[in-house]
């Protein structure tokens, strides 16, 4: 929009003394009123798209930059959480590990594009899952994107008799029992760990794992 808006403006001050042509975008070959030098005008034309081509290589430059960092998080993200599950074990481990993935996600996209890799010896199973259906579903462990906090506290109630592996990119869930919350450290994803909800649970994580996180009890 800001860009849009100075183009305009730009625009008005070549043209203010040709109305004709003040419109630029929309009538590129009006012509001046008569007796104007039409000598004059191509080389405003010129100028006006040089400006704007400039406006747009840096707006594609800065777009670029933002996309190329957004996905080196997401690839961050997958590997903090790729580590997470290859140092937990469960109880009956089999052949292949299930993570659901629920809720609107922002850092998701690289589990799920690698969906069918081996971790510690199990290939990962990633697949998005509805509320409605995670009951009926075979899931290791629930990956949560945007998830409220009661949304949150029926499903450890629904799914209190299975045991769960639990990562959540929001850290307001550590709070009422998930087990890993991602956020931002620096230029690089860090997670918290909610030690009573792993205490809890019949799993087995590396103290590895633990030790790097920053941890955070249950109230």
């Amino acid at each position: 929009m800001y860009e849009i808006q100075s183009v305009r403006i730009h625009a008005d001050m070549y043209y203010s003394s040709c109305p004709e042509s003040a419109v630029f975008m929309e009538s590129m070959l009006s012509d001046c009123k008569p007796g104007q030098d039409k000598e004059i005008l191509p080389a405003r034309r010129i100028g006006v798209w040089a400006w704007l081509l400039a406006a747009s290589l840096a707006w594609t430059s800065a777009t670029a930059r933002a996309d190329a960092a957004g996905d080196e998080h997401v690839q961050a993200v997958t590997r903090t959480v790729i580590g997470i599950l290859g140092y937990t074990r469960w109880p009956a481990e089999s052949a292949v590990l299930h993570l659901c993935v629920v809720g609107a996600t922002e850092y998701a996209a690289g589990l799920i594009q690698g969906s069918g890799q081996a971790v510690g010896g199990q290939r990962l199973d990633v697949r998005k899952v509805d509320f409605e259906r995670l009951k009926t579903s075979d899931c290791d462990g629930i990956y949560a994107g945007e998830v409220d906090e009661q949304q949150w506290r029926n499903l450890m109630k629904q799914e209190a008799s299975r045991t769960l592996l639990t990562i959540s990119e929001r850290s307001a869930l550590c709070r009422i029992g998930a087990m890993f919350c991602l956020r931002r450290q620096g230029e690089g994803p860090g997670f918290e760990v909610n030690l009573d909800s792993v205490a809890r649970s019949s799993l087995r994580i590396s103290p590895k794992v633990l030790q790097l996180a920053r941890t955070k009890a249950a109230p």
